[in-house]
């Protein structure tokens, strides 16, 4: 075969270089992630309900809805959390499920649940993990100059219908999820002096706006031959059709707007995003599965180019570039490709005493690497950090087979005064160590095949890009370098010098002579170093990542009160400030955020996370140090975290606990927190674990039922005037722009005092009852988030021995 190759060089190099030109069109056509793309056995379902607390959440949705999942097969595991008005559930399969059947099955689940839900409930949201949901980065939006509230909700409209869309146009972009963003709402505050001066009440507004808001549904009308549909027309499509709604009071003909002021305001805002101090709109961009990442990143740059020119009154920054991982991995290994083959060179310009083999070296390191990107290409493996690091780690390999020939053919052309008989000897005589060398190195990553789970599925692309890399310099090696061989040396070389290196060669020799006379010797050296890697081995401590100094890390805040979300924002101000420069990065997330991939546990209006870049470790670890001091003196109730940043792997896999995790139960439903069995449970665990939960004060109106029937006033009427006193009386939807804002009726009073106090609600006689006097307002402490897995509710301890060798 060598024989047969080595007298057709032409027709070797032609074929060579084809195969050259295919790699090449497929190195700029490979998909590059920072992940493969494998099936995630997990899926997680969102459950939102607002304005019901969490036991009630829990109790009467979220069981009903655990017990029907229960059913699913290949379930793993099951959990949920429950706070109010959110819940998560989070289903995790046995590797190998077809996640896809999965996932029409939970659908069919919750479907089947639909009846334990309440009408004005929306449907939950179910959300299939993947390893291409990670975000690759994230574009701020912000104003230059914010004139308020209403400045934002135009600019969260603005967002939300132009800049995601034009985002998401992008081919490479599959997703730009947005968060941080208001969303409007049609305030009526009524003049109550007015309508009281008028003998009425707030009940004479929703019914004028319920009437005016209904849609009857579609007819049809037969006139003669011909059918016409007809439909009728709904008059609220704006705000001004609202303030224009006419009301018949005392014979009096008033418009809506003559008692009552009608504005579009935000909606109650439960989550906010901050950069540099500054309220802005996130943008979390995740790739198509198919895109290369140098691409992605180039066509966002020139979009965000556009859009600085096309809004000069917005900002736009971006932040967490995860791309940056991947863009390092590919300069690895550009620069290990680089440097391999300078030093493969010298090395043999110094120890074969001539110069045209290092040059042929030169030719195999490359052609071997494209050859391998040709096959992954070819086989359906993208670019990524995993199947780098395998053609990172076969770089080094590749150039030893090449080598080893080159080193034999050399030794044979001195003895053989026949060029062709000593390249093909010299290839032959090496072809069978060559492949036991190739399949005992490849043997070593052969568990890496037989790992389970998605740590398996992970690894097998590193294992595989290995296997192709030394098959392929295997064959570079055999086929190729013989052929240029014969090219290289048609005639001999007249440059030829001594090695530098002849002593080290003498050594090498008289170690071997030593090694071999004396092999007891040598076994005990061995069998010593076997001892000694197994004494190492058991006693060196083992972490998930190797530590290195970062200057970024995540901020989490439990503020443990129940305050709004402005106090949150305002307290975490005064714990940033004086401590940042214009250097340093922060970017703040407060309450609930709204992307709709959202994988980590939610957070509510007294949370918040706050991410801090800063230029050195040093300047963040001083950072960190003032921060914990003003917690401390400030606020000693509450509970913060500090995290390092999470990479692409720990945002994947972080939802499995890094710690042992004690689970107590109950036979019943965990009512109300028990301070003495907490203390309990605390001695019996003797400081090995702590409470992985908290408490929070809720207030509960009481209404009093005996006064109401006294009283003779509707409950119906009086639920109405608390929650219209507490803007939470949705009287209707305007269906504008393809969407539904809600129409809210509101007293615009802020202090539950004054609340109270001057809110009055009208009996079935047409009298006016203080409100005070018939409910009152009842304090109790709960649980924050209600814990719950397969065998019921539990409390989470959360042990203290973590990373322990």
């Amino acid at each position: 075969m060598v024989r047969f190759l080595i007298k057709r060089p032409i027709a070797v190099f032609m074929s060579t270089l084809a195969l050259v030109l295919l790699g090449i069109v497929a190195a700029n056509r490979i998909p590059t992630s920072l992940l493969p793309e494998i099936d995630i056995p997990e899926i997680s379902i969102h459950i939102s309900y607002p304005n019901s607390t969490a036991r009630e959440l829990e109790t009467n949705i979220v069981r009903n809805i655990r017990n029907q999942l229960l059913q699913i097969s290949h379930l793993e595991d099951i959990n949920t959390e429950t706070r109010d008005g959110f819940a998560l559930v989070k289903l995790r399969f046995d590797y190998g499920t077809n996640i896809d059947y999965s996932f029409i099955e939970v659908n069919e689940k919750i479907d089947a649940a639909t009846g334990f839900m309440p009408k004005d409930m929306q449907r939950p949201r179910v959300i299939k993990a993947s390893a291409s949901d990670i975000p690759v980065l994230n574009i701020l939006v912000s104003l230059k100059d914010s004139m308020g509230s209403y400045d934002f909700l135009q600019l969260s409209e603005f967002s939300q219908t132009v800049l995601k869309k034009r985002i998401e146009q992008l081919p490479e972009v599959a997703l730009a999820d947005i968060s941080g963003i208001d969303k409007p709402e049609i305030q009526i505050i009524p003049d109550m002096n007015l309508i009281r001066s008028l003998n009425a009440n707030t009940g004479i507004i929703s019914n004028a706006i319920r009437t005016s808001n209904l849609e009857p549904g579609d007819f049809v009308i037969k006139n003669g031959i011909y059918q016409y549909n007809f439909k009728f027309d709904n008059p609220l499509r704006s705000i001004d059709d609202i303030k224009n709604i006419y009301l018949k009071i005392n014979d009096r003909l008033l418009q809506l707007k003559d008692i009552a002021s009608v504005k579009k305001i935000p909606y109650k805002q439960r989550g906010k995003v901050y950069n540099q101090g500054q309220r802005s709109i996130v943008l979390s961009v995740i790739k198509q599965a198919n895109a290369r990442v140098g691409n992605l990143k180039k066509s966002l740059k020139k979009l965000i180019s556009e859009f600085e020119l096309d809004y000069p009154y917005l900002e736009f920054k971006t932040n967490q570039d995860r791309t940056s991982l991947l863009e390092y991995s590919l300069n690895n290994l550009k620069w290990s490709l680089v440097f391999g083959s300078i030093l493969a060179i010298i090395i043999m310009f110094f120890f074969v005493k001539e110069i045209r083999s290092p040059l042929i070296i030169s030719l195999t390191i490359p052609l071997s690497l494209i050859l391998t990107i040709f096959l992954m290409y070819v086989i359906g493996i993208s670019i990524n950090i995993i199947s780098l690091s395998g053609l990172i780690l076969g770089v080094g390999m590749m150039i030893d087979n090449s080598i080893i020939v080159i080193d034999n053919i050399n030794r044979k052309i001195e003895t053989e005064n026949k060029p062709d008989d000593a390249i093909t000897e010299g290839t032959n005589e090496i072809i069978s160590p060559l492949i036991t060398s190739v399949l005992t190195t490849i043997s070593v990553f052969l568990p890496l095949l037989f790992l389970s789970g998605i740590t398996g599925a992970l690894f097998y692309e590193q294992a595989l890009a290995v296997t192709l890399g030394l098959g392929i310099s295997l064959l570079v090696s055999i086929l190729f370098i013989p052929v240029a061989f014969r090219l290289f040396y048609r005639k001999k070389s007249k440059f030829r010098y001594k090695s530098p290196f002849a002593g080290i060669e003498n050594l090498y020799e008289k170690g071997y002579k030593y090694f071999v006379d004396f092999k007891y010797i040598t076994l005990l050296i061995a069998l010593a170093g076997i001892f000694a890697m197994y004494y190492f081995f058991k006693t060196e401590k083992y972490t998930k990542l190797p530590h290195f100094q970062k200057n970024e890390i995540v901020l989490k805040i439990d503020w443990n009160e129940n305050i709004n979300l402005d106090e949150n924002i305002i307290r975490t101000g005064f714990l940033m400030d004086s401590l940042v420069d214009d250097s340093t990065i922060i970017f703040s997330q407060f309450g609930e955020q709204q992307f709709l991939l959202q994988r980590e546990k939610p957070m509510d209006l007294s949370e918040s996370k706050i991410y801090i870049k800063t230029k050195s470790p040093d300047n963040l670890s001083v950072i960190q140090k003032e921060i914990e001091k003003k917690m401390t003196d400030k606020y000693p109730e509450a509970k913060f975290r500090f995290e390092p940043v999470k990479t692409v792997f720990e945002k994947l896999f972080g939802d499995k606990n890094d710690y042992l995790q004690a689970q107590v139960s109950s036979l019943n439903s965990i009512e109300v927190p028990n301070i003495s069995l907490y203390y309990k449970i605390d001695s019996m665990l003797n400081g090995l674990a702590i409470a992985d939960f908290s408490f929070k004060k809720a207030s509960f109106i009481h209404i009093d039922f005996e006064r109401m029937l006294l009283f003779d006033v509707d409950y119906d009427r009086l639920v109405n005037e608390l929650k219209s006193a507490f803007n939470e009386n949705i009287i209707d939807n305007l269906k504008s722009e393809k969407r539904y804002i809600p129409i809210k009726l509101d007293y615009n009073v802020n202090n539950l005092k004054d609340i109270l106090n001057g809110l009055f609600v009208e009996n079935k006689e047409g009298k006016m009852i203080p409100v005070k006097s018939l409910v009152r307002i009842i304090n109790r402490q709960q649980y924050k988030t209600i814990y719950a897995n397969r065998k019921g509710e539990y409390l989470p301890f959360k042990t203290l021995a973590v990373n322990t060798p």
